[in-house]
């Protein structure tokens, strides 16, 4: 019985032991003590705070308007370089359109490109769908950015069949795209 008190005992005195030399005599705390602001720091502080969130928002406001700037019709037929061409009549095959653009200089200038098949579109910068309702010698376009489908412009022209409407509705189209790269003036 002796032997467990002892043995108790100095198993208290091991522990205590080691608790004290966990624990350092030695903590240094520092403690800044500042004055507290005037009213005048106070509203300087809070009228630069309302200037940093201005300039904040500004900024927030200027990215915006680049980003919409960059969905606006005119910006995304200005970069078009790649076409697909649809037709949705029997009167106009699809084809005359793409060798009516492939003639215009500007084809060449601007480095543009024509993809065939419909599992193609998708490639495409800009759809262009040619139209000619019944009865009618009128030719009718419109220019789809196939990303998102915003429309980018519209027109028609006049012509017997095909093969007079493909280099009028070629001309048209570039011409809409000059003015949305800003080389000439809108028609009006």
């Amino acid at each position: 019985m002796i032997t467990k008190k002892l043995v108790l005992l100095l198993m208290l005195i091991v522990i205590t032991n080691l608790v004290a030399k966990a624990q350092t005599a030695d903590q240094n705390v520092n403690v800044t003590i500042r004055p507290s602001q005037t009213v005048e720091e106070r509203v300087a502080d809070e009228f630069k705070l309302k200037e940093l969130r201005k300039a904040a928002e500004e900024k927030l406001a200027a990215e915006e308007a680049a980003r919409i700037a960059e969905t606006s019709p005119k910006a995304l037929l200005r970069r078009a370089r790649i076409v697909y061409v649809y037709s949705n009549t029997s009167f106009f095959e699809s084809i005359q359109l793409q060798n009516a653009l492939r003639k215009r200089e500007e084809f060449d200038t601007w480095q543009m490109a024509i993809v065939d098949g419909y599992d193609k579109r998708n490639v495409a910068d800009v759809v262009i769908e040619i139209d000619r309702p019944l009865f009618t010698y009128t030719f009718t376009y419109q220019i789809t950015n196939s990303r998102n489908g915003i429309v980018l412009a519209t027109g028609k022209v006049t012509a017997f069949d095909g093969n007079d409407a493909a280099p009028k509705l070629a001309q048209r189209i570039f011409e809409e795209m000059k003015v949305a790269r800003g080389e000439s003036k809108a028609r009006k």
